[in-house]
């Protein structure tokens, strides 16, 4: 009998370390078959006209889901210095319910990415609306050992592939999640760069966010009115007011600063029709991409927690700090 419970222990064991073997060895070849797909991931769906098919999911909804991204990106950011200082102080508890901080709602363009990422480059079951994709590709690869695939014939109620198992997926959404907040970070920062030069243009200052460029476009405005309303007329008002400057008003200057910050909004819903094939040509996206499977590499082997976390949503974070300052350094 206790011979019978030995060899029971015996086999039960065994079978626990072929498990974790194939799993590990078939995770790493199916790791390395995701990586020989990102290239062409990026050409396909990055490309201009990539980007415009993934951007068509962005007409709806996305036009107001993205504007409360970037508003509420200002308070995940500062949320994130703050989980930075609670570290360096030893507040771990506090750092870690900072960190469950959601990056932002997601959009109808976030869900096509994501659709795409894990269908095509990832190959894993997924379901998004009303279209279900069953391909499991690490299943395939950990099948692929003859001595596991032998075990499964036997066993095979009992064995779930990693792809379903819930916490592999609770993990996988969250990257998946830091990707979509690293587009929009990405979004952003383009359009700041993009009124920076086009401000500096045609206003002849440059604006590096929405409260500095609605400053200087108030203040043009006002400077227009004035001059055209100028008792002595406008040519004499035009000199007049090139040494005392007009008086901008508050409501003028919210109404322009909001119809600023709205233009931006828009602009950064769509800015990846020509930011992502930018990136693309850049390598900025095979980056993220291979970084993301280095992240599901670890969650897979099990070996040591895995981090993913893409620092660049916070560069758009930067404008919004030097818009702050230049403000503050020109208002009188």
């Amino acid at each position: 009998m206790n011979s019978d419970s030995k060899d029971r222990r015996h086999t039960s064991a065994e079978t626990r370390t072929l498990i974790r073997q194939a799993i590990a060895s078939g995770a790493d070849r199916y790791i390395r078959g995701c990586e020989s797909r990102v290239d062409d991931f990026v050409r396909r769906h990055y490309s201009f006209r990539g980007a415009l098919r993934v951007h068509a999911h962005a007409m709806g909804w996305d036009v107001v889901r993205v504007p409360i991204n970037i508003l509420w990106s200002v308070v995940h950011f500062a949320l994130a210095v703050l989980s930075l200082v609670a570290g360096l102080v030893r507040l771990r508890g506090l750092q870690a319910w900072l960190k469950r901080a959601p990056p932002g709602l997601v959009t109808d363009t976030d869900r096509q990415i994501s659709w795409l990422v894990v269908t095509e480059l990832l190959q894993l079951p997924y379901q998004y609306g009303n279209r279900t994709s069953h391909k499991d590709a690490l299943m395939e690869e950990i099948l692929r050992d003859p001595a596991f695939s032998e075990l499964l014939q036997t066993n095979a109620d009992t064995f779930h592939g990693p792809s379903h198992d819930p916490g592999f997926r609770v993990k996988l959404n969250n990257k998946l999640a830091e990707y979509g907040a690293t587009r929009t970070g990405s979004a952003d920062l383009v359009s700041n760069v993009t009124l920076l030069i086009t401000s500096k243009a045609m206003l002849g200052q440059a604006a590096f966010g929405a409260l500095s460029a609605g400053t200087v476009v108030s203040a043009a405005v006002a400077h227009s009115v004035a001059v055209s309303n100028f008792w002595l007329g406008s040519a004499i008002g035009a000199y007049y007011y090139a040494v005392v400057p007009a008086t901008t008003s508050v409501p003028l200057l919210v109404a322009v600063t909001t119809l600023v910050a709205v233009a931006m909004a828009l602009i950064s819903t769509f800015i990846g029709i020509v930011s992502d094939p930018l990136q693309a040509r850049f390598g900025l996206h095979h980056r993220r991409l291979r970084r993301l499977l280095n992240a599901i590499r670890d969650d897979l082997q099990g070996t040591h927690d895995s981090t993913f976390e893409l620092r660049e949503k916070y560069l758009g974070r930067l404008c919004d700090i030097v818009d702050v300052l230049t403000t503050l350094a020109r208002t009188p």
